[in-house]
């Protein structure tokens, strides 16, 4: 029996959509994002793959896109796993950092230092305080790099310790 038209059609958007992912999880983020970006004009994922969407568009150093399709899944992301969740809170909050909007990254940098794992706190501490320090708020910038740095001893993370005391003597 012959296969309809359809049946083809949906065949090969399963196939590029099993390709987007397969690109994604090895970090060809570029490849990926065009991949996303034609099922998304053509079908409208879902939010997963939107997500999935800024963070590619995070990888290639595109933040206000970055933005622009997190900030627009942000109110579903409370349906994905809480280390799902974090990977989107931090693209999200790095891109308005790294945009200058350190009021609106210091909230969701807080959000994603409480569902990352362990290991990843001291980062998301590090960017807090720095969030702190941009705004003027030394004092409390400087309790959340002594955290980070804790943090960074806990794991055994001396190349970040080094570079956050490298950054910080930098700033002074």
């Amino acid at each position: 029996m012959a296969r309809s038209s359809a049946n083809i059609h949906a065949d090969a958007t399963g196939v590029q959509l099993t390709k987007a992912i397969e690109y994604f999880q090895s970090g060809k983020y570029h490849e990926a994002l065009l991949l996303f970006l034609r099922l998304d004009n053509a079908y409208k994922l879902n939010p997963r793959f939107q997500g999935y969407i800024g963070v590619c568009y995070f990888n290639e150093g595109e933040y206000k896109k970055t933005i622009a399709i997190i900030g627009r899944i942000h109110s579903k992301l409370q349906l994905f796993a809480p280390h799902e969740r974090a990977v989107y809170l931090y693209c999200l909050a790095e891109s308005h950092f790294l945009l200058g909007h350190y009021k609106k990254a210091l909230p969701l940098f807080e959000s994603h230092s409480l569902l990352c794992h362990n290991n990843e706190k001291g980062d998301a501490l590090f960017r807090i305080g720095l969030c702190y320090l941009a705004l003027d708020k030394t004092n409390i910038a400087d309790e959340y790099f002594a955290e980070a740095s804790l943090y960074y001893q806990k794991f055994n993370d001396s190349d970040k310790l080094s570079q956050m005391a490298h950054y910080l003597q930098d700033l002074k």
